[in-house]
């Protein structure tokens, strides 16, 4: 979508715009989701019934929407204001259609999944070109692949998700209630890691302009490829993970621990290899000469993406393990260190201070996360006799 705007605009304002957006979008979807995909997903016992997790969506989705729209008001520039609204409408939907593919996942029936996703995918990108070359405005453009994809996910997915369980919302103020408050912990995290980038991204904008954002934000758009690779690789298996943690096959759980932090690594270091040796044919060909000037971003955007995902694995793990309080801490703690860190490094790295203002937050992050499953682990194989 970032390419398309910078292709179809004249310079890379709606591109930095369109940034800013997503990064408040990052803020809203942790809190319309609760970080309850992975909870969801991990809920073995049927503690709760698809029924009160699809109700408790509804409610979080539309409860989400406050926070964020003061935030909005608050700090970001009027001219990124419809954009942004936008936006929110397109990740209201992601949000909602989160809790479908949830009850997907549980039934070991991620087809449906990559159907949704891949029929969204080919839809929007055409429907959005397709719009933004008959002369609409952004904001325009993103509501009416917003409108598409609503259809998409009452037409498909919850059609699909009703063959595996009943999805009538079972509505309950009570059950709502408890969710809201034992998984606070959840959410608080999930809030955080959205916020970690979001803040660092909104404060270069303000500061250099949505011009300089959007140069960034194009060059950053192909590292996604390195974090959606890697979620499909440990996504699907966190049925399994969660079913070994569970029955206690701790050898099996550690396992697929280290062999997916190691994979994430692997995907990395080839893309890494990749940028350096064609990134920037391939950023000139798509940009044009434009964007020579902040080729140079490619390649550490690309390790801050890999830092971000073995931070977002790792703390997915934690959830699975209930480990709530200790995702939470990492969360916060990367947040602060983002919050007060990030402008000094714009001023001495320009805008490759974004890169490092993310490796120094979610890597902080991650080492607490390393360290909680270090110890778990060493008093698993203590208890066991190993």
């Amino acid at each position: 979508m970032t390419i398309a705007v910078v292709i179809f605009s004249n310079d890379y304002e709606n591109s930095g715009r369109l940034a800013f957006a997503m990064a408040l979008g990052n803020i809203y979807y942790p809190l319309a989701t609760y970080n309850m995909r992975t909870i969801q997903v991990s809920d073995l016992t049927n503690e709760y019934s698809s029924g009160q997790y699809i109700a408790f969506r509804f409610f979080t989705v539309f409860a989400g929407v406050i926070p964020v729209l003061i935030y909005l008001f608050l700090t970001s520039p009027i001219t990124s204001f419809s954009t942004c609204l936008a936006w929110l409408l397109f990740k209201a939907d992601e949000a909602f259609c989160s809790v479908f593919y949830a009850i997907e996942q549980r039934a070991l029936r991620m087809d449906y999944i990559g159907i949704s996703q891949g029929v969204r995918g080919v839809i929007c990108i055409g429907l959005f070109i397709v719009l933004l070359s008959f002369g609409l405005t952004l904001p325009l453009a993103l509501i009416g692949i917003s409108i598409c994809c609503i259809l998409i996910t009452w037409l498909f997915d919850f059609r699909a998700a009703s063959q595996f369980e009943s999805v009538i919302p079972t509505i309950n103020l009570s059950t709502i209630g408890e969710l809201a408050v034992k998984f606070f912990p959840a959410v608080v995290t999930l809030v955080c890691y959205g916020s970690v980038v979001s803040i660092i991204r909104q404060k270069f904008g303000i500061a250099y302009g949505d011009a300089e954002l959007g140069k960034y934000a194009a060059i950053a758009t192909p590292t996604v490829l390195v974090q959606v690779a890697a979620s499909y690789l440990y996504n699907p298996l966190l049925v399994n993970a969660a079913k070994c943690w569970s029955e206690r096959d701790y050898r099996k759980f550690q396992q697929f621990v280290i062999r997916t932090l190691l994979a994430i690594c692997f995907i990395g270091a080839v893309a890494i290899l990749m940028s350096e040796l064609i990134g920037k044919s391939v950023l000139l060909l798509v940009y044009g000469s434009s964007i020579e000037s902040s080729v140079y971003l490619l390649s550490p955007a690309l390790f801050a993406t890999v830092v971000t995902t073995l931070f977002a694995f790792s703390f997915d793990i934690l959830t699975v393990m209930r480990h709530l309080n200790i995702a939470l801490i990492a969360n916060v703690c990367s947040l602060l260190v983002a919050f007060v860190g990030c402008g000094i490094l714009f001023v001495i790295y320009g805008a490759n201070g974004i890169n490092i203002a993310v490796v120094v937050s979610f890597g902080i992050g991650l080492l607490i996360c390393l360290i909680d499953l270090s110890v778990t682990f060493h008093k698993v194989k203590r208890t066991n006799g190993e």
